[in-house]
C-alpha cells in the first residue's frame, strides 16, 4: 500500500470553507480513483494546519491523485497561506487493528502523526518493531498504524486511534512502566508531531482486522 501525507497552512478564520471544498468539490473529484485509492481524510491538528493523509494501491495511483489535488488547490489557492509539504512513499510497516467498513464508517476517530529525523532510519525501525509495536498491538484503543521511510534520516510514522483519550492513556502506560520513548531518544535528532481529529473524511474501501496493510 502507498500513503501520501500532504500538509498546508491556511487563512485565519477558513477552516468551515475549507471543509466544504472537500465535501462538495474536493471528494467527487477522486470519484475516478476509486478502487486504486482505498480512504482520505482531512485534519486540522494545530491553528490554521491542514493536514491531509490517504491510502492508495500505488506510485501511479499517487501520480493521479497528485494531478487531481494540485487542480484542488488551484481552485482554494485564496483560502491557502503556503505551498503544501508532500510525503509520501510505500508503507513500511502498516496494519489494520480494527475493522472500519464502507457501510458502517467509524464516525470518529483520532490521528497521531509525526515525522521523525533520525540518525539511522533502519535502526529506528528495527527497535520500534522490537519494542514498540508488540504493545501497540495489543492496546484496546487503537485502529490502525502505519510507517513511511522517506530516506535513510527521515520517517513518517501514523496511529489511529479511536479518541484522543486512548491514545493519551497508551502513551501514560509506556512512560510509567517501562520509559519506551526514552529508548528512542538516542536515536533521534528532530521531530514534528500532529493530533487531531478528522473534519472530513470519505472511505472507499473495507478495512478488515487483522490485515496488514504494508
Amino acid at each position: 500500500m502507498y500513503a501520501v501525507a500532504v500538509s498546508i497552512l491556511f487563512q485565519d478564520g477558513k477552516l468551515d470553507e475549507l471543509k466544504e471544498f472537500f465535501e462538495n468539490t474536493g471528494f467527487p473529484a477522486l470519484e475516478i480513483l476509486k478502487g486504486d485509492l482505498y480512504s482520505i481524510a482531512f485534519f486540522n491538528p494545530k491553528d490554521n494546519v491542514n493536514l491531509g493523509i490517504a491510502f492508495m494501491k500505488d506510485k501511479e495511483t499517487a501520480d493521479k491523485f497528485a494531478q487531481i489535488r494540485n487542480e484542488n488547490l488551484m481552485q482554494i489557492q485564496d483560502l491557502l497561506a503556503s505551498f503544501p509539504r508532500v510525503y509520501e512513499g510505500e508503507l513500511l510497516t502498516g496494519k489494520t487493528l480494527k475493522d472500519s467498513l464502507v457501510a458502517e464508517p467509524r464516525e470518529s476517530l483520532f490521528l497521531a502523526f509525526a515525522k521523525l529525523d533520525v540518525k539511522n532510519a533502519d535502526e529506528y525501525m528495527n527497535l520500534q518493531k522490537e519494542i514498540y509495536l508488540p504493545k501497540l498491538e495489543k492496546d484496546e484503543g487503537i485502529i490502525s498504524y502505519g510507517s513511511i521511510k522517506m530516506d535513510d534520516n527521515t520517517l513518517v510514522l501514523f496511529e489511529f486511534w479511536t479518541s484522543h483519550d486512548a491514545k493519551h492513556s497508551f502513551d501514560e502506560k509506556l512512560n510509567s512502566d517501562e520509559n519506551v520513548y526514552e529508548k528512542f531518544m538516542p536515536l533521534m535528532d528532530g521531530f514534528t508531531d500532529y493530533y487531531g481529529e478528522p473534519f472530513a473524511m470519505r472511505q472507499f474501501t473495507d478495512f478488515k482486522t487483522g490485515e496488514s496493510i504494508n
